[in-house]
Parts: structure tokens; C-alpha cells; sequence
């Protein structure tokens, strides 16, 4: 697979987060680190695009810090309700390598999107470059001049026919809020970190960890304002193998809840199916 068909599968996967959870995010790992080495050795370092840096699946998570139930019934309906409506996301990403205990391979990347998962319609572009788009049933990924389509900068492809969000830790590709939601039902506990504001609105941060397997850990937070709308989540993912240990931090703000998203698909004679 070359390196147009490696970032429109990831965007792909990134594109469709509203699909729903039941995502085991541990299976590929070791591929997915592969695809990462060889992309390193490449180009030093990048960081992919997407609504999407991050997740392991949790077949049963226990997490390090203790609290009472409600916590976690709260912050499991804020994310549910939140992404049961439109809304607006900023999302940065951060990325680097620890080997021989130096830092190595630092990359970042910002991202913006609106969303109505109600309508199936989205609209993401990233400071990277790749811009994607799901309207009318499809889902678009802008490729500037492919090879055999010129004058076709998008590729598209029936967004019902795309995989379910990445099923590992997929490149820089980021874990998308559905499969923090479906993570964070998994867990058992969760812990109130402290208040929390922001322009307008006051609220309550909740924190959680987790070590799911051999060489991962992570840990992240849930801000949740006075209405019960997340407005925050952080999540940060550490990988550790034999030779290196690689860490990356995705942060989402939301806004503009219930603001209506209106996404216009490329003119067809812009557009070639994905083969």
C-alpha cells in the first residue's frame, strides 16, 4: 500500500467516528506500529490527519484511581448526549519518541470539524493537509492531483461500505470521541479531578488511567459543563516496546452545540471511486 492509500484509509477511518462503538481499539497494534516505523524512516516524522492519536482497547479495565459510581454515570450520558447532536470540534494532536532516554520525532498537527451525526454529515481539515467530507450517503477525501484522475482531486467512497473506526493504535490517526465513549464505558471507575471553566460556562473535569496490556498505558480527562455537555477530552497514550517508548496526546475542545452544519459534497467531475 503506498503512502496515498495508507492516509486515505486512515482519513477514511478518522471520517466515519460516528459510527457506533462496540470497538475493540487493542487488535493491529503491531501493525500499526510497523506502518509508524516505516513512515518515520521516510520522513523523519509526521502526524496524520483525522477527527482522529491514540487508543488501546480495554478488554476489562480496572482504573488506577478510585471514585464513586456517579462520576462515571455522569461523564458516560455527557458524552453520549454530546455526540447525539451537532456540534464543533477543534482537536491538536502531539506525537514524539523516547529512545536512548532523548526525545526524538516530534510532530504536532491541528485539526477543525463540524459535525451533525444525525444527519451523517461532517466536514474535517487539518493543518496537515488532508480534508475530508461525509455527505449524501459518501464520504470524500481530498487528494490533490492523483495519479490517473487529473482534474479529480476527491476520492469517494459509500461511507456504509468503510470500515468501522481503526481497530488499534492506527499511526496518528487519534481515537475519536465514540471510541473514548466506548472505552470509558468500560471502565469501571472514574475520579472527579476538580472544577473547571471556560468562556461561559463553568463545570467539572474528571479524570481516569488505565494500563490495558503489556507496554500501554493511558490516562485522560473529562470536562463537563453545568448543562452536561462535554467540553473537553485529553487523552494521552504511551507505548512502550524494547527499543523505544512512543507518547501522544490528543485534545478535543467542543463547541457550538446544536449549531446547524451544513456540507456540500465536490462537484462530480471532481470526484473518482475508491478502487
Amino acid at each position: 500500500m503506498n503512502d496515498t492509500e495508507t492516509k486515505l484509509h486512515r482519513l477514511f477511518a478518522a471520517a466515519t467516528e460516528d459510527m457506533p462503538s462496540g470497538i475493540d481499539l487493542l487488535d493491529g497494534f503491531a501493525a500499526a506500529r510497523r506502518r509508524d516505523r516505516a513512515r518515520r524512516t521516510r520522513r523523519g516524522a509526521v502526524l496524520s490527519a483525522g477527527i482522529a492519536a491514540a487508543a488501546a482497547s480495554v478488554a476489562a479495565v480496572t482504573l488506577t484511581i478510585g471514585s464513586a459510581p456517579p462520576a462515571l454515570a455522569t461523564v458516560t450520558s455527557a458524552l453520549t448526549r454530546t455526540l447525539a447532536q451537532s456540534y464543533h470540534l477543534s482537536e491538536h494532536d502531539s506525537s514524539y519518541y523516547i529512545v536512548n532516554g532523548r526525545i526524538q520525532y516530534p510532530a504536532r498537527d491541528a485539526c477543525t470539524s463540524e459535525a451533525d451525526p444525525v444527519r451523517h454529515l461532517k466536514a474535517t481539515s487539518c493543518s496537515s493537509g488532508p480534508v475530508a467530507r461525509e455527505v449524501g450517503g459518501y464520504t470524500y477525501l481530498y487528494i490533490p492531483d492523483p495519479v490517473g484522475h487529473p482534474g479529480q482531486d476527491w476520492q469517494r467512497a459509500p461511507t456504509a461500505s468503510l470500515p468501522q473506526p481503526p481497530s488499534s493504535v492506527n499511526g496518528f490517526i487519534t481515537a475519536t470521541p465514540q471510541q473514548m465513549l466506548a472505552e470509558i464505558n468500560k471502565a469501571g471507575q472514574v475520579t472527579v479531578a476538580g472544577p473547571a471553566t471556560g468562556p461561559g460556562w463553568t463545570g467539572t473535569r474528571y479524570a481516569f488511567s488505565a494500563s490495558p496490556g503489556a507496554g500501554i498505558k493511558l490516562r485522560g480527562s473529562v470536562t463537563v459543563d453545568q448543562q452536561g455537555r462535554v467540553r473537553a477530552l485529553v487523552l494521552t497514550t504511551r507505548l512502550t516496546s524494547a527499543a523505544d517508548v512512543l507518547v501522544m496526546t490528543q485534545v478535543l475542545t467542543f463547541s457550538d452545540f446544536g449549531a446547524p452544519v451544513t456540507v456540500t459534497p465536490p462537484p462530480a467531475d471532481q470526484t473518482y471511486p475508491l478502487p
